[in-house]
């Protein structure tokens, strides 16, 4: 009986200890769970939330910027000539106000140095009054004594905050420079904004019922929306103001930690481009709100748990279901079901000797365009279709299908020779091709575009495995080749040096003036005189003045979407070094030019102040890659009603150019040089260039040749009938214009050609 009695004693504290234990083991593992979930929740919460202060920020300042740069473009197209009537005068500042809501005053200045001001109106509620011809004005103190020589150039100034002398309202004066042809400055005008019409601007920047944001001029004055607590607020502000540097040194966005503030608060500020600091304080407090309900929360459920094991074990299941459910949504593709891009990067850390595949649909965004959303969505669901069933295999086993975001898949196979893996994407693709889409009675085919990266002996971090398959994939796209596989055997890293330097260079040059425009002669065949020049850019090394080709920054230039700039710069020069001289003369421009409608009303307007539309020609590059024949359409008879002419430049190196001769007004043909190079030497060169000028002259088009380095060559040219001859048997491109032409030059033509047959008859 004891030792039943001892036996049944045991089992009972046996099986006590064990439900203890078990209680106690569940609540442990379910504390690990939870507080694993809750620091990625705490952490995907906390980018989307700093990603959403950024962009309120990045929106307001945008704001503000579009605006101020209104008007100056307003104030610039005000007066078609630097001395108008005073009548023209007061049409256009009357004009200019009752159709700006926000500017409430106006002003034409006349001469210079400035006095007084030869006609002023301001806004009276909703008329337009002049003020008293006695009228200085408030801002001409602050006037930089270096503005006469700046405005040579065009420039802009933009006021202090001041009080209006008429209608007492806080404003900003814009000063625009009145110039005339020869750069002698001739007056002013003047638009005075209001201050508050800023602050309107960048309502909605708000992230947080504490969040405050004002603007600073350059004298240190702050303006700000009125705060229910405006003396802490004040506080605040002084404290932001004293440990930020002065406007003038801005040079971009910046953020600091104000931790001894009241209350500490995260920083935001950045330079607006009328001179003013936008500076928003968000109170670190309300940025960790939801983080500390979410952990508060997290705190309660392990209390309960402690209070009652038993229940509070069930319940906290019961709790944890959606909490799972968000963690797995916050790593899942909603759409599709696939993992995405965070959950790829998590996988990569843990294991980064994998092959990383990337896959981009073609044209996905003009069929999305095309057809909307709906057919989109439909696609996407059936690309990851395709795709998982084609890693059902045996053979991928192993591999993982992701969306990392939009058109875009990845897939982790296992490691193999980069030889199997250029097998595997083939056959990737085809599953992809397999068949069209049928969305509403229309077929639409399925392509994409392919990059991928073999770890090799020292295999790189999940990003840096990430990053060089996203540069195949890059690669890919700009070869024309559908799959690209990268293994270690190049230096990317050694193209990202190159890459950083040169676009630190560019962008010097860009704000120096350090880009220049060089010219290359071109020979008219027929007269033998040359009479036209392309205009090919350089960049300056102003510390050692060399001379730097496009070769070493164009290419980086097209990265950071900086070819437009360039070619901004480049029509400027050449417009204002070929006015005036009845001289004709080439610029180059990309399809990406056409698309950039700021850009292309640059050109018509430059076309139309410099008058030289009969000089000019247009070169369009990359015309392999037209898209949108409709907008270089339009462009191209925007400029021919001015007079200009056009080019297809490299024509020969693709079928597609025979194509832009049908959509293009084409005016010239500039024969690629690898045709031109060994004319003299390679009879199929002679046989595609003569069909290419007999097409020209059957469509009364002119033709140049590039690359004529020799006699023996240029003899060729004459020999096919090309119309025009350029390269450096004609000149390199230099920074002066070539004027004399030697005889030897003048021989190589028709013109010589027939004068030395007359020679010799005689």
């Amino acid at each position: 009986m004891k030792h039943t009695r001892y036996l049944d004693t045991s089992s009972k504290r046996t099986v006590l200890t064990s439900i203890v234990l078990l209680a106690l083991f569940s609540w442990l593992a379910f504390w690990t769970y939870t507080q694993v979930s809750v620091r990625s929740t705490q952490s995907a919460l906390s980018s989307q939330l700093d990603e959403q202060r950024l962009y309120r920020f990045d929106t307001a300042l945008e704001r503000i910027n579009e605006r101020v740069t209104q008007l100056e473009q307003q104030a610039n197209s005000l007066f078609s000539t630097s001395r108008p009537s005073s009548r023209s005068a007061e049409t256009g500042l009357t004009q200019l106000l009752r159709g700006s809501q926000d500017v409430v005053g106006a002003a034409y200045f006349s001469g210079w140095p400035v006095q007084q001001a030869r006609l002023a109106l301001f806004k009276d509620g909703n008329q337009t009054r002049s003020m008293s011809s006695a009228y200085t004005p408030v801002w001409l103190q602050h006037l930089p004594e270096s503005f006469s020589e700046q405005a040579s150039s065009g420039s802009v100034w933009w006021s202090p905050v001041h009080r209006h002398p008429q209608t007492q309202t806080r404003v900003m004066t814009l000063v625009q420079p009145l110039v005339s042809e020869n750069g002698q400055l001739n007056g002013l005008v003047t638009l005075d904004w209001e201050a508050s019409a800023a602050l309107a601007l960048a309502q909605g920047v708000e992230s947080t019922p504490g969040t405050l944001y004002w603007l600073t001029d350059s004298l240190g004055q702050r303006f700000s929306p009125a705060y229910p607590e405006s003396d802490k607020a004040e506080q605040l502000m002084g404290k932001a103001a004293a440990l930020t540097p002065m406007t003038v040194f801005l040079t971009g966005f910046e953020h600091l930690t104000l931790e001894d503030a009241e209350p500490a608060s995260e920083l935001f500020y950045a330079p607006t481009e009328n001179g003013l600091r936008f500076s928003v304080a968000v109170p670190l407090a309300d940025a960790d709100a939801p983080l500390d309900a979410l952990a508060s929360q997290h705190l309660s459920y392990l209390l309960y748990l402690g209070a009652v094991i038993g229940l509070l074990t069930i319940l906290g299941l019961w709790r944890l279901v959606p909490a799972l459910h968000n963690l797995r949504a916050s790593y899942t593709d909603k759409l599709t079901g696939l993992p995405n891009r965070v959950q790829l990067m998590r996988d990569l850390e843990k294991n980064s000797s994998v092959t990383l595949v990337l896959l981009n649909l073609d044209r996905f965004r003009e069929v999305n365009s095309l057809f909307g959303d709906d057919c989109g969505d439909l696609i996407l669901k059936e690309v990851s279709l395709r795709l998982e069933s084609f890693l059902s295999g045996t053979d991928h086993s192993r591999a993982r299908l992701y969306r990392v975001g939009g058109d875009e898949f990845a897939v982790s196979l296992p490691r193999r020779r980069p030889v199997i893996v250029e097998q595997q994407l083939e056959e990737m693709l085809a599953c992809v091709r397999r068949s069209p889409v049928i969305w509403q009675n229309h077929e639409i085919g399925l392509s994409a575009t392919i990059g991928a990266v073999v770890p090799w002996m020292e295999t790189p971090q999940e990003h840096s495995l990430y990053i060089h398959a996203r540069e195949a994939l890059r690669e890919a796209r700009i070869r024309g080749l559908h799959c690209r596989v990268y293994d270690g055997s190049e230096s990317l890293e050694q193209e990202f040096e190159h890459n950083q330097k040169w676009a630190g260079k560019l962008r010097d040059a860009l704000d120096t003036e350090g880009l220049i425009a060089w010219y290359q002669p071109i020979l008219n065949n027929t007269t033998g005189r040359i009479d036209k020049y392309e205009c090919l850019v350089r960049m300056l090394d102003h510390k050692d003045g060399e001379v730097i080709g496009p070769g070493n920054f164009l290419g980086v230039a097209g990265k950071l979407r900086l070819e437009g700039h360039i070619t901004r710069v480049m029509v400027e020069k050449c417009f204002t070094r070929f006015a005036d001289t009845g001289t004709q003369f080439s610029i180059n421009l990309s399809y990406s030019d056409l698309l950039q409608e700021e850009l292309k009303a640059f050109i018509l307007q430059r076309l139309d102040e410099t008058g030289v539309g009969r000089q000019v020609i247009f070169e369009l590059l990359e015309t392999a890659n037209i898209e949108n024949y409709e907008k270089v359409r339009a462009f191209v008879q925007e400029v021919k009603q001015r007079g200009c002419r056009i080019a297809i430049d490299d024509f020969g190196t693709g079928y597609s150019n025979f194509e832009h001769l049908l959509q293009l007004q084409v005016d010239f043909i500039k024969i690629d040089g690898s045709l031109i190079r060994n004319l003299d030497k390679d009879p199929n060169s002679r046989r595609v260039a003569r069909g290419i000028v007999g097409l020209a002259r059957s469509m009364k088009i002119e033709t140049v040749a590039e690359y004529v380095h020799s006699p023996a060559v240029q003899m060729e040219v004459l020999r096919l009938g090309v119309s025009f001859s350029q390269g450096e048997l004609i000149g390199m491109p230099s920074p002066e214009l070539r004027v004399e032409i030697p005889s030897e030059l003048t021989r190589l033509s028709y013109s010589g050609r027939n004068m030395a047959r007359s020679v010799l008859k005689v």
